[in-house]
């Protein structure tokens, strides 16, 4: 046993990166780093240096013309219309109010509201909550963890992208929620599919390091199987998943886009490439159904997961 973040984490299998362990948790059910640093560190380079260090954003050059052509390109987002579509038709609440977790500087709220849903952002960047204050979006410039202070009220809809990964206590975070969707409500999580089979084919055949740790801030490491049982122990009931381009089978095939610079440029036309000569053949459902087939093998590059609470 160890204590980490003020629970018990049994474990037997681990791995070792440099000074941390990447424990497999028995007691959380999904690999995670060990040591865990604080709850206050986190808050503090989430709030301050993210945007600055991490993703930097060019805030400093956003204008008028800039947010008007912003809110045009978000209208006509088709990612976005596709989870629209997929809220819309998963649903089983009555009321429309949405919540986008630690959503950044990404406009899917946006694309919400203007859809005549009652949306709030939560973001803990105090320079990408500003951001979105531009798009008259209403904004808590506050960390998950301290989600009930908003006020918000039941909600129907969450979204929350590429989140779950950087938090402490994801369990905790779902069960907090858990309580804020109405019965019937729909929660999105987008995380990194790290540790896959795929992943783990590339590493083991080619002796290669785990180049898809990512720190400071990635905390937690998931499989579609692993977040699907962390669901379903929470409460929820997983409804539909799918993934994107399977960039560990290019790394497998011997692209190896982490070690060149010059293989690491191939990787963005060959994912277009390969989508457009299915969207401009008429192919598109064939492109959809076949991720969606990846994702019950667990494989694909993100995992995308919709589930209801019962």
């Amino acid at each position: 046993m160890r204590t980490i973040a003020g629970k018990e984490h049994k474990y037997e299998r681990f791995l070792e990166y440099g000074d941390i362990k990447i424990i497999d948790c028995q007691t959380c059910g999904f690999k995670h780093i060990y040591p865990i640093p604080s709850a206050l560190e986190l808050e503090r380079f989430y709030r301050e240096k993210y945007y600055k260090e991490i993703k930097p954003f060019p805030y400093a050059q956003v204008t008028e013309e800039y947010i008007k052509k912003r809110i045009e390109q978000t209208n006509r987002n088709c990612s976005y219309n596709e989870i629209f579509k997929q809220v819309k038709n998963l649903n089983k609440a009555k009321v429309q109010r949405m919540v986008d977790v630690g959503c950044g500087n990404n406009l899917l709220v946006r694309f919400f509201q203007d859809r005549n849903w009652e949306v709030f952002a939560l973001e803990p960047s105090q320079d990408a909550a500003a951001f979105l204050r531009l798009f008259d979006i209403q904004v808590f410039d506050s960390p998950v963890e301290q989600i009930e202070s908003t006020n918000i009220g039941k909600i129907s809809f969450i979204n929350l992208q590429f989140v779950l990964e950087h938090i402490v206590d994801p369990p905790l975070i779902l069960e907090k929620l858990f309580g804020l969707l109405v019965p019937g409500g729909i929660i999105r999580i987008s995380v990194p599919n790290d540790f896959s089979e795929g992943q783990m084919a590339y590493v083991e055949n080619y002796c290669e390091e785990f180049h898809w740790v990512c720190l400071p801030d990635h905390i937690n490491y998931f499989t579609f199987d692993s977040l699907h049982n962390l669901l379903e122990k929470i409460g929820f009931q997983e409804v539909y998943r799918t993934t994107n381009f399977p960039l560990e089978f290019l790394l497998a095939s011997g692209i190896n886009y982490y070690a060149s610079g010059e293989e690491k440029q191939k990787v963005g036309p060959i994912i277009r490439n390969f989508e457009s000569s299915f969207k401009n053949t008429g192919r598109e459902e064939f492109l959809k159904k076949y991720y969606e087939e990846l994702a019950q093998m667990g494989c694909g590059r993100s995992i995308y997961m919709y589930a209801i609470k019962k």
